[in-house]
């Protein structure tokens, strides 16, 4: 909580002397949009349903704010079928793991379902009753447990010993994350999964930073290369993970201009890499489902940014991306799930007395900022 606290008083202090520099040179929350349902509608070209087995992809577009409306009783029905055959446990192909776990919540959540009851089931609970120090299969999917763990009730204990692990097994200072060598998309998916600790709890602001440092010294003349060692030119995945990591976590929240020119930058970067249609990205020089899946994560944290840099004064964004007046009265536990206000935005967050006002404005900017993939949690 107190890291919360610390994050509010800073925003607001940034929302009353500095929020009109965002709006120069900032692409359109509309074409970014446009590039994630591009994205995600050549992702799911050949795809009838998805279900627990393929719940990782499924939570990256589910949580993208693509549509997926066409999928989303198939899925809640192969979740629900598992949960019953196993006795309240979600177990894949795969057999019971963290990663899997970890993207049922993430589907689950941003198809508004309440894991914490879906259909008298608690998947949080099962999900945080496993080790939380055994290590996914691919150390990219940790994202997805932190990410699973930040959404359940009770999880900072877990999130901790999730977090603790992977710094512990992989991470060195001022070089990065070692997963088959060092590289710019091993520390950006780094930074993405402690940043889910990072706002949990008040630990890992000193890693965090330093791991931006290091993800910056892979950054080239037109975005980021993979390692220098392998050669100098940028490519679509590197960039694109570059934008994830720097939307995810804000190094220097006192410097918010800098933090936008930079996003900005990147983004435009990313862009250049656009292959045959909207949202279809790149990799040496043709289509690539692959490269768009992370252009894909990249693009729906990034959108929030663009959203709040685009938005008057007076307006909050809701989770859709349209935008509604700003609260200037004490928010209760009764808002609509599509507004974001300080009442659900982080479920650590408090929002209450005579500053009610200020903390929506807080809360406002930390829905419409890459942090908001991290605080964006539903309330029910």
């Amino acid at each position: 909580m107190k890291k919360i606290l610390s994050l509010i008083t800073a925003i607001c202090i940034m929302l009353m002397t500095s929020v009109t520099a965002f709006a120069a040179e900032v692409p359109s929350s509309e074409k970014v949009k446009a590039q994630i349902d591009g994205a995600a509608a050549y992702i799911t070209k050949d795809v009838q349903s998805y279900g627990v087995d393929q719940a990782l992809d499924f939570c990256m577009i589910a949580d993208s704010g693509a549509d997926v409306s066409k999928y989303k009783d198939g899925f809640i029905k192969d979740v629900k079928s598992n949960l019953d055959t196993n006795k309240g446990k979600i177990v894949s192909a795969y057999g019971e793991n963290l990663t899997t776990y970890g993207a049922v919540i993430i589907a689950l959540t941003a198809l508004d379902e309440d894991i914490s009851d879906f259909y008298g089931y608690d998947i949080g609970k099962a999900f945080l009753a496993m080790d939380p120090t055994v290590e996914p299969v691919s150390l990219n999917y940790y994202r997805i447990i932190t990410q699973g763990a930040f959404y359940c009730d009770n999880s900072d204990e877990f999130l901790t010993k999730v977090c603790d692990t992977y710094i512990a097994n992989h991470y060195t200072l001022g070089k990065g994350v070692d997963y088959y060598g060092y590289s710019c998309d091993n520390t950006a998916y780094f930074i993405d999964a402690i940043s889910y600790g990072y706002y949990a709890t008040d630990k890992y602001e000193d890693i965090l930073k330093d791991a931006i440092a290091v993800l910056d010294t892979y950054k080239v003349d037109g975005g980021y290369c993979f390692n220098p060692e392998y050669g100098k030119e940028p490519n679509a995945d590197s960039t694109a993970l570059a934008l994830m990591a720097h939307s995810a976590y804000i190094a220097d929240i006192g410097n918010l201009d800098k933090h936008y020119e930079t996003v900005n930058g990147i983004y435009a970067d990313l862009c250049k890499f656009e292959g045959s249609g909207t949202g279809i990205f790149t990799y040496d020089g043709d289509d690539s489902m692959y490269t768009t899946k992370e252009a894909l994560i990249a693009l729906s944290y990034y959108y929030w940014d663009v959203v709040f840099q685009e938005m008057p004064d007076d307006e909050t964004p809701t989770d859709d991306g349209e935008t509604t007046t700003a609260i200037t009265s004490e928010p209760t536990t009764a808002k609509p799930k599509t507004t974001v206000s300080a009442a659900n935005t982080s479920k650590k967050s408090p929002a209450t007395g005579s500053n009610a006002a200020a903390v929506s404005a807080a809360a406002a900017f930390i829905a419409a900022t890459g942090m908001l993939a991290v605080l964006k949690k539903k309330e029910k």
